[in-house]
């Protein structure tokens, strides 16, 4: 009951989140387009209310995605900046760790692959296998939940304290194999192990015949951009061989974020 409650509770902050992070965006897409415009402008444009425009563009400002001019027009702020400067970077990952993954998929004899973020879930970005070489599959790739996935794990272990409650309060729980983590809280548990370790674990979480072993990508500034994971049968591989296993994996990762670093 306590568990449909709070469902219904994330479903209803959705509800109303959504129609306001469209009007937010369309204002970033306006200013962005056509530079430095006033008040008015922006709210006429977009026909908003003009208590919504406020209220938006002091959010926006505040988290320095806008900034105001000395004469009140608005622009795009460092933060925006900062994100297309990240995305840029992102969608040069899969590139530069295609051999890495090669050499780590023939190293383990087990398939591989490389994720990142998007929105709830950890998508793929590139994969490789024993017999098959290297490929990049760009945004086209398959999505998994983060909290469902070795990749997702290491994705939110090593991201900012605010950043990682905001998603686990927003994420699903509801179980995709009986050894899915049931909460927020067995999360949090197990994030604690996964910084500790250095790596992370899905044992069967969310296919039952599928163990997955990832570790984090950093960029120059030490944030985590990615995860690098192999993708094991589960009746392949006993837990002893995980900590061998897992050391291949934190190599190559840490290979990929080097080459990052110095894209």
């Amino acid at each position: 009951m306590v568990r449909e409650e709070g469902n219904e509770a994330a479903a209803s902050r959705r509800a109303v989140a959504v129609p306001s992070l469209r009007k937010a965006v369309s204002i970033l897409d306006l200013v962005g387009r056509r530079g430095r415009l006033p008040f008015s402008t922006i709210q006429k444009t977009l026909d908003l209310p003009k208590s919504t425009t406020h209220q938006l563009l002091k959010a926006l400002t505040d988290i320095g995605a806008v900034q105001v001019q000395s004469d009140g027009r608005f622009m795009l702020g460092p933060k925006i900046c900062e994100l297309g400067s990240l995305g840029i970077r992102q969608r040069t990952i899969d590139s530069l760790s295609l051999r890495h993954l090669e050499s780590l998929s023939g190293q383990s004899g087990f398939p591989c692959e490389l994720a990142t973020f998007e929105g709830r879930d950890a998508v793929v970005l590139a994969s490789a296998s024993p017999d098959g070489g290297a490929r990049s599959v760009g945004y086209d790739g398959r999505r998994w939940p983060l909290n469902r996935v070795a990749t997702g794990k290491a994705l939110l272990a090593f991201l900012d304290e605010a950043e990682r409650k905001r998603l686990l309060a927003d994420l699903e729980w509801t179980r995709m194999t009986p050894r899915s983590i049931p909460s927020p809280e067995a999360m949090r548990r197990e994030l604690d192990l996964v910084r500790q370790r250095g790596w992370a674990l899905d044992d069967r979480e969310i296919l039952e015949d599928i163990s997955c072993i990832a570790a984090p990508v950093f960029d120059g500034r030490n944030h985590v951009v990615a995860a690098i994971a192999t993708v094991v049968q589960a009746d392949m591989v006993t837990p002893e061989r995980y900590e061998a296993l897992a050391e291949l994996v934190r190599a190559t990762a840490n290979a990929v974020s080097q080459e990052v670093r110095g894209a």
